[in-house]
């Protein structure tokens, strides 16, 4: 299926759907790693304490995202490919030391001022920042795999299979252990498995690189002769300019990252929800985020990749009437359509079938708190992260370093609103506020990002609507919410297995239903299911 996606562009015309497509060429490998996780987590809602996974799952798991989301973004968004290519290496090569630095100041923080009664050996709570930090090694390989990835589609294709096995090994290792260890302590475990992931991801990337440069496989890496080219070389020294731009990236990501990981630091630094509370909520999440971490996530990581490489490497002779830039604005209408039809859809069908997913997923533990609702309204905020990650993408990739100190203007404010209404919504609403919150944050950066993508295209930026359904999709999806809500009413309140499945089965021909109407009349849709069919055929 990779290589189908990747030569696409050849039945396609030029560039104006096919790097639409290409975002969604390594879909499969890191789909797959979610629904094994997906399954094993169902089984650990039934098995691990409820304490010990929202430790796990929210204070721990944000400490670790924390550190690799910080020491990453500025690498991976930064316009930091500049001078020559050894400099530009060794620039990727600080990570280590980033994320070291950043393990100190975020373990101290954690173990100052975190909440929690529980005590947490120092051997359970390092276990993450040391595993962030063994990761972050692998860092340059994974820049490299996103900055310079082409048409050939091989560097996508390894970044993808290695975050798919990143995320299910982990669950893999903790379930075998399970049964393997069946008395060791389950906070042991967990900090085992973030071992065994890392070091797994880390030669998984060196010894992939390897391969592709002695084989000399992949055209993009023609530039490195031998494998000693992609480690640092100290007596080139770095790119100054690069790392002023990441440097300004990082206090953006700081910003950034209270605004998306918001809810999980009133969490952490505060007393408002139990561990059990915390444990359902972030279950919820899991359930929530299933579409946006296997669909969404990959598109706007190639999408932001997509987006930076085009603009900047255009910056200079960048002619707003060129084929490169109607090709660009094309693009960015064409991803804003298709994922906001897939927001739309997830919304849709997410409000009737909350409380049937959090039975099937988690049982009587989300059911009786609250998780139905919880999912309810998460499902509004898939619609709307869908389409901020793609005007996020293309909004920081226009941006000039004046931009740039402006927009963190606003994501300071906005960070430090964000928090206040977190807390308060929590105060009042309980968990439920978290979500609440997080659809006003989004809702108001979709704002300032399209008032931005306004003034870099000016007269040719597409219309704001191209990111809504068709007329006639709209309708079938009315009437698909309207028949699966009814259908709620009858089966989904009754208990027993065949009521459910008669709840399902409805959910699943409107379904299809829409699926089929979308790729025969969506003129976007239906281009890129003919190219594909065209392909397949020949």
């Amino acid at each position: 299926m990779t290589s189908l996606f990747a030569s696409l562009a050849h039945n396609l015309r030029g560039q104006v759907i096919y790097e639409s497509i290409k975002t969604f060429q390594n879909l499969e490998f890191q789909l797959i790693a979610r629904i094994i996780s997906f399954g094993i987590n169902m089984y650990l809602l039934r098995r691990i304490d409820n304490d010990v996974l929202g430790l796990v799952n929210v204070r721990l798991t944000l400490l670790y995202s924390t550190i690799l989301f910080l020491t990453r973004e500025p690498l991976r968004k930064a316009e930091i490919i500049r001078g020559s290519l050894p400099k530009f290496i060794n620039l990727l090569w600080l990570s280590p030391l980033i994320s070291t630095v950043l393990s100190v100041i975020c373990v101290y923080l954690w173990y100052t001022f975190s909440s929690t009664t529980v005590d947490v050996s120092w051997t359970v709570v390092l276990s993450f920042p040391i595993s962030a930090i063994i990761e972050s090694i692998a860092e340059p390989f994974s820049v490299i795999s996103l900055r310079l990835e082409s048409t050939s589609g091989s560097l996508g294709q390894h970044f993808a299979i290695g975050q798919g096995m990143l995320i299910c090994v982990k669950r893999i290792f903790v379930l075998a252990g399970l049964f393997i260890f069946p008395e060791m302590y389950h906070l042991d475990l967990f900090a085992y498995s973030q071992y065994f992931g890392a070091i797994a991801y880390l030669l998984f990337n060196f010894i992939a690189f390897y391969v592709y440069i002695r084989n000399k496989s992949i055209p993009e890496l023609e530039s490195f002769s031998t494998f000693s080219d992609l480690l640092p070389k100290f007596n080139e020294g770095i790119d100054r300019n690069s790392v002023n731009a990441m440097s300004t990236m990082f206090a953006h990501s700081i910003l950034k990252q209270l605004l998306t990981d918001g809810s999980a630091y009133v969490m952490t630094f505060t007393e408002l929800l139990s561990l059990k509370q915390q444990g359902v909520y972030d279950a919820v999440e899991r359930v929530g985020s299933i579409i946006v971490r296997t669909i969404l996530s990959p598109i706007d990581e190639n999408c932001n990749a997509y987006f930076s490489n085009t603009i900047r490497k255009e910056s200079s002779v960048f002619n707003k009437n060129t084929d490169n830039h109607d090709d660009l604005v094309k693009n960015l209408s064409t991803i804003l359509h298709v994922v906001g039809v897939l927001g739309f859809v997830a919304c849709i069908f997410g409000i009737p079938y909350s409380s049937t997913a959090i039975s099937l997923y988690g049982g009587k533990l989300l059911s009786d708190n609250g998780g139905a609702l919880l999912l309810s309204l998460y499902s509004a905020y898939i619609l709307v992260t869908a389409i901020n990650g793609i005007t996020e993408g293309f909004a920081m990739a226009s941006m000039d370093n004046y931009q740039i100190y402006s927009h963190g203007k606003f994501l300071f404010v906005t960070s430090a609103l964000h928090l206040f209404i977190n807390y308060v919504l929590c105060v009042y609403l309980n968990s439920a506020g978290f979500i609440v919150a997080n659809i006003i944050n989004m809702t108001i950066r979709i704002v300032y990002n399209w008032r931005t993508i306004r003034e870099y295209l000016g007269e040719s930026s597409p219309s704001f609507t191209t990111v809504f359904p068709s007329f006639s999709t709209s309708m079938f999806l009315g009437a698909s919410l309207f028949a699966t809500s009814f259908s709620y009413l009858i089966f989904a309140t009754t208990p027993g297995l065949s009521h459910n499945l008669s709840h399902i089965a409805i959910g699943a021909v409107c379904l299809i239903l829409i699926a089929q109407h979308t790729i025969q009349h969506d003129p976007v849709f239906a281009s890129i299911i003919d190219s594909l069919a065209k392909k397949h055929r020949e």
